[in-house]
C-alpha cells in the first residue's frame, strides 16, 4: 500500500514538472527597439500600456501588451521610446502578445507581469499584486524581478 502512494506521488510530481515545461515552452523570445508606447482599454476600463518593437521576426514590428499602467507606475518600471526590451510572450493570433517577463536593457530592469499560466500579477482595479515587483538586475528577490542570473522566484 505504501510503495503504491508513493508511486501515485512520483506520478503527480512528473506530471506537474511535465505541464511546467509545457507553459514554458509556449513562450516565445522577443528583442527590439521601442518605436510606439501606446494604450488600450481593458477589462474594468483599466489603462493598459501597449508597446511596439521594432526589429522583429523577418523586421516585423512586434506589438506587445504589458499591463496597467498604474500598476508599472505604482512600480517604477519605466519605458520609453529607443529603450531596448527583451520580452517572453505568449504569442496571440489577433492584437498584441500579452507579456511574461520583460527586460528593459536601456534601464537594467525586469519585471514579471503574468504567471505561467497568463495569471497577471496585479488586481481588477490595476494595484500591483505580485511582490516586491523590480528594481536593479541583480538586485533583489521578488515576484516581479529576480537578479540578472535568474537566482529569483519566478523564473
Amino acid at each position: 500500500m505504501r510503495l503504491q502512494r508513493l508511486f501515485v506521488c512520483l506520478a503527480s510530481l512528473l506530471l506537474v514538472a511535465a505541464s511546467k515545461e509545457d507553459l514554458r515552452s509556449s513562450l516565445v523570445t522577443v528583442e527590439g527597439e521601442v518605436i510606439a508606447i501606446g494604450h488600450q482599454i481593458g477589462e474594468g476600463d483599466l489603462d493598459l500600456l501597449t508597446v511596439t518593437l521594432g526589429g522583429g521576426e523577418e523586421g516585423e514590428p512586434v506589438a506587445l501588451l504589458l499591463g496597467p499602467k498604474s500598476a508599472l507606475d505604482e512600480l517604477g518600471f519605466e519605458i520609453g521610446e529607443g529603450d531596448r526590451l527583451k520580452a517572453k510572450i505568449f504569442p496571440e493570433a489577433e492584437g498584441p502578445a500579452k507579456v511574461h517577463k520583460v527586460q528593459n536593457l536601456s534601464r537594467n530592469t525586469l519585471l514579471r507581469l503574468r504567471t505561467l499560466h497568463r495569471i497577471p500579477l496585479w488586481n481588477g482595479t490595476g494595484a500591483w499584486q505580485g511582490g516586491p515587483g523590480q528594481g536593479a538586475m541583480g538586485g533583489g528577490r521578488g515576484h516581479g524581478h529576480h537578479g540578472q542570473r535568474g537566482n529569483g522566484p519566478g523564473r
